[in-house]
Parts: structure tokens; C-alpha cells; sequence
């Protein structure tokens, strides 16, 4: 097997393993929606394999363009060196990759606002419950010392 059929076999794997980020980040939509922190445990899990493989991928795709400089190290510098049909092939496979890693970014930005709508809504529940420091009423036997204030914070 010859390195340019080692490229288009790879940019074929990339695009499978971000198709399968994509459907699990669409998935996890639907857990977050549903509350179903087991369900996204497990997700997150077959995500960072998927990561994994497509950073082995990423390092063995760097590999072949070893032969080229820093600044033209792209799949259409590479494409350039290939014939006609393995060309089209790899240009029309890189951009399928990258409309799936746009799909992706755009599904993983909606899950964060959804956790971050989850997180303010538990914020919101945490501050009903406890009571605010500054709403008291007058009391003529009430000291100045207050206990302390425990509340949950958490950065997102």
C-alpha cells in the first residue's frame, strides 16, 4: 500500500471516528435533556476512546507530510503531489471532515449551554433554600455576628 492510499485511508478513519463523536454529542443531548447522568458517564467514556484514536490518527496523518515544509503541511499542498481521481478523493474526504467537525462544534456548543442552563437553574434552587444574608428583618435582640453562609460554588 502506497503512502497516498495510506492518507485517503486515514482521512476515511478520521471522518468515521468525528462521525461517531457527532452521533454521541447528539446523544448527549438527549441525556442532558433527560437528566440521565449514567447515560452521559458512559458517553464521556467512549468519547475519550474516540479521542484517543483519532490523536493516533492526527500523529500518523502529520507523518506523511513529513516530506513537505512546516507552513505546507495541508492536505490540499498534499493533495497537489496525487493523480486526479486520488485528489478529488482525498479534497472531497478532508471536506466532509470538516463539516463534521463544524456539526460537532456547533452540537457540543449547544450541550454547554444546556449544563450551563442546568447549573444556573440548580443555583437558582440552592438560593431559595438558603436563606440571603440581607434579608432580615428588624430584631432588637439580634447580634451583628451572623453564622456563616454555606452555599455550593462551582465553576463551570
Amino acid at each position: 500500500m502506497t503512502g497516498r492510499m495510506n492518507m485517503i485511508d486515514l482521512m476515511k478513519k478520521l471522518l468515521a471516528f468525528h462521525r461517531g463523536l457527532l452521533q454521541l454529542a447528539e446523544q448527549k443531548t438527549e441525556a442532558i435533556k433527560k437528566n440521565d447522568i449514567h447515560a452521559l458517564q458512559q458517553m464521556m467514556a467512549k468519547e475519550q476512546k474516540y479521542v484517543m484514536a483519532i490523536r493516533q490518527l492526527e500523529s500518523e496523518r502529520m507523518s506523511l507530510f513529513s516530506h513537505l515544509p512546516k507552513e505546507e503541511r495541508t492536505v490540499r499542498r498534499y493533495a497537489e503531489q496525487l493523480e486526479e481521481t486520488e485528489r478529488t478523493k482525498l479534497l472531497d474526504l478532508a471536506s466532509d471532515l470538516s463539516e463534521t467537525i463544524a456539526r460537532l462544534k456547533e452540537q457540543n456548543e449547544l450541550n454547554m449551554q444546556l449544563l450551563q442552563q442546568s447549573l444556573q437553574f440548580i443555583h437558582f434552587t440552592l438560593d431559595l433554600m438558603i436563606p440571603n444574608e440581607q434579608d432580615v428583618t428588624y430584631d432588637p435582640k439580634r447580634t451583628d455576628e451572623l453564622p456563616p453562609r454555606s452555599s455550593f460554588e462551582a465553576k463551570t
